[in-house]
């Protein structure tokens, strides 16, 4: 697994991984020893109940165990495990809360499913009321199964939509008369001989943006290394270096959400304009006083007013936008940012021979940077996620083998009866089908959830419904599930029915 995730991220991180060694041997051990000792011990000790009977004969089962002690030394070895993970009590109660809260959510929702399945079995063939009937009478069994499939389902289902869907929807979100090139380091003496380059070429002539560099010092004269801020991102945005600009009118892709713009042709004390998640990351409010250092001197401004910037509009856009001659006695270069047409291309090449200094990034190729390494970073996600369900898959031969008896039993009289072997074998796969579909049933509906959420508040798009993802999701589950329940149980089919009758 090593190999092939390294292989997969070729190119985004360092190829030169530490060599093997028997630590991981160790830890898989010791992991493995103490979840089993956790999940199986409460049933191994009631091997000593077994009475002499049960070897004799298969009517007579042992007292099951308390299903609370079961649960609490479980829960206790998983604890043990996360704590040697996470390191700290207060996460781990997190994760355990969590973990128990949607285990909860989805062990229900696997029993609504199985019991509505379980509505359908009357008016239906021989085979599908053998199948679904297997499904209700081991409902418990089937809504753990149920919820095994759906997660790894659900995770699978939820990294391809990042993938796909959501970096689609972000490239369709993005105006396609957006500039695609970005010009910094100009220097204000090569302003008008590069704008001559630029429409000489075949582009319009560009806006250009004043760029000065600072570093605030003071909130309020209280020092920006010693103040508390509401959030830990508020330290690293006041501590960094910071680029200024100044504008007399408010940029068309920014928008006030409180404060006031100054007037045209404002030439009064010094004012500043925050972006608001900024200004919420470092506990700003109207009226404070910022304090910076530029190129050795110091201006102190007050903020006015916050922004909302649209980052998707690709103008040169800053975090602070101070009123005009706040900084006109300072070194200032310049930026501006223009779309340029593939058949106009040379036109950049003129411009960066005429002046190496200007630098020009290619958003375009920034772009699919972007998308290749979403795309190699997800992929190998899924791959460690494939292990989930694959676990689905031992939970689903765990149940088998704990009902194998039964089901030879079942097989057996049927058969003897005069059932068809066929006809058991479609019951069989009827039970396996619809613990698939059920599967997928959850499966997409936690992914499309989850998408939203995603798409909507992290990634700030908009969702759009996916029936892919639902035909993926119940097409895969009842693949998976429909041949793994055959495999696991096809031994429990193809018993000679006059043999398991005389062992019973």
């Amino acid at each position: 697994a090593e190999e092939l995730l390294a292989r997969f991220l070729s190119g985004i991180v360092a190829d030169d991984l530490p060599a093997a060694s028997m630590a991981p041997v160790w830890l898989a051990s010791g992991s493995a020893a103490l979840l089993l000792v956790g999940f199986a011990l409460p049933s191994l000790l009631q091997l000593r109940n077994t009475p002499p009977l049960r070897v004799l004969r298969h009517d007579v089962m042992p007292p099951s165990p308390s299903r609370i002690l079961v649960a609490s030394v479980a829960l206790f070895a998983v604890s043990v495990l996360l704590y040697e993970a996470v390191g700290d009590l207060r996460l781990l109660l997190y994760v355990l809360g969590g973990m128990v809260g949607v285990s909860a959510v989805l062990y229900a929702a696997g029993r609504l499913l199985v019991a509505l399945m379980g509505r359908f079995r009357g008016g239906v063939g021989v085979a599908w009321r053998y199948g679904l009937a297997n499904v209700a009478r081991r409902g418990r069994d089937s809504a753990i199964q149920v919820v095994a499939f759906g997660l790894g389902l659900t995770v699978l289902l939820l990294l391809t939509i990042v993938r796909t869907d959501l970096l689609q929807s972000w490239r369709q979100s993005i105006d396609a008369e957006a500039p695609d090139h970005f010009f910094i380091n100009i220097q204000p003496d090569e302003r008008e001989d590069v704008a001559a380059i630029l429409q000489a070429g075949g582009t319009q002539r560009p806006e250009f943006v004043p760029l000065v560099r600072a570093r605030m010092i003071t909130i309020n004269g209280e020092s920006v290394k010693t103040r508390v801020y509401p959030e830990p991102e508020g330290s690293g945005m006041a501590n960094r270096e910071a680029n200024l600009t100044w504008l007399a009118e408010l940029d068309p892709s920014n928008t006030l959400t409180a404060g006031e713009w100054w007037p045209n042709g404002y030439r009064g004390e010094p004012l500043v304009s925050v972006e608001e998640n900024a200004a919420t990351e470092m506990g700003l409010v109207l009226g404070d006083k910022l304090r910076f250092l530029v190129a050795g001197q110091e201006v102190e401004v007050r903020v006015s007013s916050f922004r909302e910037i649209n980052w998707d509009s690709f103008q040169p856009n800053f975090f602070m936008v101070l009123s005009p001659g706040a900084l006109d006695d300072f070194p200032a270069t310049y930026v501006t940012s223009l779309r340029v047409p593939d058949d106009q291309k040379g036109v950049l090449l003129r411009t960066v021979r005429a002046h190496p200094s200007v630098s020009i990034i290619d958003i375009n190729a920034v772009l699919e940077q972007i998308r290749s390494i979403l795309d190699k970073a997800s992929l190998a996600v899924q791959t460690v996620f494939a292990f989930t369900l694959a676990a689905g898959i031992v939970v689903l031969f765990a149940a088998v083998q704990s009902t194998i008896d039964e089901r030879r039993y079942e097989s057996a009289l049927l058969r003897a009866l005069g059932v068809r072997r066929r006809t058991v074998l479609l019951g069989v796969i009827t039970e396996f089908a619809a613990l698939g579909l059920a599967a997928g049933v959850l499966a997409a509906c936690g992914a499309s959830l989850l998408a939203y959420l995603v798409s909507s508040r992290v990634f700030e798009l908009e969702y759009h419904f996916s029936p892919v993802l639902w035909l993926v999701g119940l097409a895969g589950g009842l693949l998976v599930v429909c041949l793994s329940g055959f495999i696991a149980a096809r031994g429990a089919i193809n018993a000679p029915p006059i043999d398991v009758l005389r062992a019973s």
